[in-house]
């Protein structure tokens, strides 16, 4: 009996090293997934934010059609000032034709119909007069959104050509995020999401948030920006009394698009 008690303890204690084991690997296999992922996010002084997405899809920026591997970014201060304050092309950062400069031509599309999108020298107090104080361009003096919409898609196309692409990686400089969890971009490959990600709400040292994610192994076909309320039906921000968190963007960063 002696003996067998002996075996029975023995074997409860190897029992349970085996379930521990296996919770181990299990909890392992889980943060490997969970690397798969690459989020950088933060707000208020966000230049090293955008430095190290920048390292994380390449390091190098891509300028013309053609690239190989590196990234895109655009900030807005190449458009025009005769499509400031208008309603701009959905492809102007994919213009496709004999003569169009490579500076156009970056792979950044929109859905045109979804909403108006707009690019203002004056963080669109000519949209809504009373968001003047509340807005800030990050690089240059332009800033971009979509002022009737609170929910709009961004499709990569291979730069230079009208054909849809996929990146893995997206980021936005956000300004005036004011509420936790009412800004984010969400990613599909097709019609799978592949996780909804929020922005952060900005700093007391200045009004921006920059969100960035990465996917190590999936592909994206297109990003899905949410926020509150839209500039054009005039109403205050929530800081400032309103009930939505109006907020606007400047720059976007992405790895080369490529061909689905």
């Amino acid at each position: 009996m002696k003996n067998k008690g002996y075996l029975f303890i023995k074997s409860g204690k190897w029992l349970a090293a085996v379930l521990l084991f296996s919770f181990l690997l299990s909890a392992c296999d889980k943060e490997k997934d969970d690397e798969q992922v690459v989020i950088v996010s933060g707000s208020g002084d966000i230049q090293s934010k955008l430095d190290k997405f920048r390292s994380v899809l390449g390091g190098q920026l891509n300028t013309s059609p053609g690239a190989v591997g590196g990234y895109r970014e655009v900030n807005w201060d190449a458009v025009p000032d005769e499509l400031v304050g208008k309603a701009m092309p959905n492809n102007f950062f994919n213009t496709v034709g004999e003569g169009v400069p490579a500076s156009r031509q970056r792979g950044l599309t929109y859905d045109p119909g979804a909403g108006e999108f707009r690019v203002s020298a004056t963080n669109f107090i000519e949209v809504n007069n009373s968001t003047g104080g509340e807005f800030a361009a990050f690089s240059g003096d332009k800033t971009f959104a979509n002022i009737s919409s609170d929910l709009w898609p961004i499709k990569p196309e291979v730069p230079g050509q009208a054909v849809a692409a996929t990146v893995r990686g997206f980021g936005v400089v956000f300004s005036d995020v004011d509420v936790a969890n009412s800004t984010f971009l969400e990613f599909f490959n097709g019609n799978k999401s592949l996780g909804k990600f929020f922005v952060p709400v900005r700093s007391g040292q200045s009004s921006f948030s920059f969100l960035g994610v990465y996917f190590k192994s999936d592909k994206v076909t297109s990003i899905r920006v949410g926020h509150q309320g839209t500039l054009v039906t005039g109403g205050k921000d929530v800081s400032d009394g309103g009930t939505n968190d109006l907020v606007i963007l400047d720059n976007f960063i992405y790895d080369e698009p490529v061909k689905k």
